[in-house]
């Protein structure tokens, strides 16, 4: 079976030549001759020459996956109509394929919208077998799951539940005692998860963050959706119900990166728009610092895609009460001041222990990944992490955005399906080679941010103790103690963002990493010091 373009509805599958298609459409796959879909005055070879390339991209809906049935209607709609309110959307939708795809291909209930739109809404279709019909390459390697570990950190779990964060970071729950995710903070599974293992975590969620898990709410942010207000202080479960039930998994469609009426690239996400806005789409590179996203060059439209929820935000009520959806869309070791300046500090939460504010950061690959030495040759997200696959003869861009290493291992097992050296775009190195490298750029980070880990425990025990000698009555000097906090913060920010938040245990930007890293052991134990001599005043005046 296939699908009818003109109408949405399913057919039988025939063997006619394309070039049929001209004279007979009703005896091929795919109805192309109405005129509202093939622009006027187009020539018999101009008209060829699309109907071939419409019938070669078709050809996958043979092999698909069998598909949710399609949504029905009474009647065939002719895109014209559409236009006559959605002017907008006409001469983007009239360039590339899609403008052979009926409206009502992807907007269920588009009729009855077309008859009387105060009354009916027209829906939206997100489903990836939806749009895997015609794009099933893409289709397949998206929902690819492998729960295998290959590098030494990290990884894909079959059960994130049995995958916490503290088994890399066992100091984890004392560094963040208080915040939610030391309730429960898991490694990630593949994006075929996403929805679904943010709704069965155990901590509390917030509902700004289902923008990342789910198109539908980052699409309808700031607007009234399905009964109520879309914002960050909605009521999580309610807007978890309004999500599609045959979403509930993923979540985010393809339309969160793709323009669904124009062959682009695209952004949804309200709060990295507002922050593109202020700052451009890379305020560390000021010669490719566009305005928009629409000026960006095609490196950056890449990574800005990614970077709509593989960055560092707010997303939580603050220690002053406050729920804000805030991109800062500042590296590390800026964060500190950004928040002092922005919030007062006040937009994460108060550790349990010290009683002190302190940055939760969240996942900021984007903002790491800035100024590393692969972005300034050119690389993006897609570069390593979508590379080139080749089934059956057809070449296209894998989207299982998984990490390298899984590429790189079946590379070398001689998997011809998934395997995959996408570093030989750069160098010209044996991939085992590469991979044994990359694995001890790890390692290098790993060890590292052991002593930094062991330092802030150390400088949270020497302020808890001041403060609890403060209390007893002991003097104290309090520009010491003040000055412990300051850097303890400074030193957890560093920790906490750019190996425990961040997801490449350093690789996507080695050099930073482990610079920041080293300040911020040298903080921690400065901030351990000043501690302790808050509570020694006379040693502090007369030191050793």
């Amino acid at each position: 079976m296939t699908l009818n373009l003109t109408t949405g509805a399913r057919h039988a599958t025939t063997t006619a030549d394309p070039m049929s298609l001209l004279e007979d459409p009703s005896a091929g796959r795919a109805r192309l001759r109405p005129s509202h879909h093939l622009p006027s005055g187009l020539g018999a070879g101009w008209r060829r020459r699309l109907v071939l390339a419409v019938w070669l991209g078709l050809g996958c809906f043979t092999q698909a996956q069998p598909l949710a049935p399609a949504a029905k209607s009474e009647e065939p709609i002719d895109n014209s109509h559409c236009y006559e309110c959605h002017d907008d959307l006409k001469d983007r939708y009239q360039v590339g394929f899609h403008s052979a795809l009926s409206c009502l291909q992807c907007h269920p209930n588009a009729a009855p919208h077309n008859r009387n739109p105060d009354d009916h809404a027209a829906g939206v279709d997100y489903r990836w077998e939806s749009c895997g019909a015609c794009h099933k390459y893409q289709y397949e390697t998206m929902k690819m799951d492998d729960p295998v570990r290959v590098g030494a950190f990290g990884g894909t779990p079959a059960n994130p539940h049995t995958a916490s964060k503290t088994n890399d970071f066992p100091l984890l729950n004392k560094l963040i005692a208080g915040h939610g995710f030391a309730v429960e903070y898991n490694e990630e599974r593949s994006h075929n998860y996403i929805l679904k293992d943010h709704i069965d975590i155990q901590r509390k969620q917030n509902p700004a963050c289902i923008q990342c898990k789910s198109t539908a709410v980052a699409y309808n942010w700031g607007k009234q959706w399905q009964g109520i207000h879309l914002d960050e202080t909605a009521d999580w479960q309610q807007v978890i119900a309004r999500i599609p039930q045959d979403t509930r998994s993923y979540g985010m469609a393809c339309s969160h990166c793709h323009d669904p009426h124009a062959p682009r690239l695209r952004i949804v996400r309200k709060a990295l728009q507002d922050a593109i806005a202020k700052k451009g789409v890379n305020p560390y590179w000021p010669e490719k610092n566009a305005p928009s996203f629409d000026a960006a060059d095609r490196q950056h439209q890449q990574n800005l895609v990614c970077a709509q929820c593989h960055v560092e935000y707010t997303c939580g009520p603050g220690t002053d009460k406050v729920v804000r959806d805030h991109f800062p869309w500042a590296k590390a070791r800026d964060l500190h001041q950004h928040y002092t300046d922005v919030f007062g500090y006040q937009q994460d939460w108060k550790h349990a222990l010290t009683g002190e504010p302190l940055i939760k950061s969240q996942h900021p690959e984007a903002e790491t990944f800035w100024e590393s030495k692969y972005e300034r040759a050119g690389a993006s997200c897609a570069s390593c992490h979508m590379p080139k696959l080749t089934w059956g003869g057809k070449t296209f861009t894998s989207h299982w955005m998984t990490s390298p290493f899984k590429y790189l291992d079946r590379h070398l097992m001689g998997d011809r399906q998934y395997g995959a050296y996408p570093c030989a775009e750069c160098h010209k190195v044996e991939a085992h080679t590469l991979l044994n490298q990359a694995r001890r750029v790890q390692q290098h980070v790993f060890d590292l941010q052991q002593q930094t880990q062991q330092a802030l425990s150390d400088a949270i025990d020497a302020i808890v103790a001041a403060k609890s000698a403060q209390t007893s009555g002991s003097v104290i000097d309090a520009s010491q103690l003040k000055e412990a906090i300051r850097l303890h913060q400074l030193a957890h920010v560093r920790w906490e963002n750019l190996v425990v938040s961040e997801n490449s245990m350093g690789f996507h930007n080695p050099e930073e990493v482990l610079l920041e890293l080293g300040k911020a052991v040298d903080f921690a134990r400065q901030a351990q010091l000043r501690a302790l001599r808050a509570t020694r005043p006379f040693e502090a005046e007369h030191p050793y």
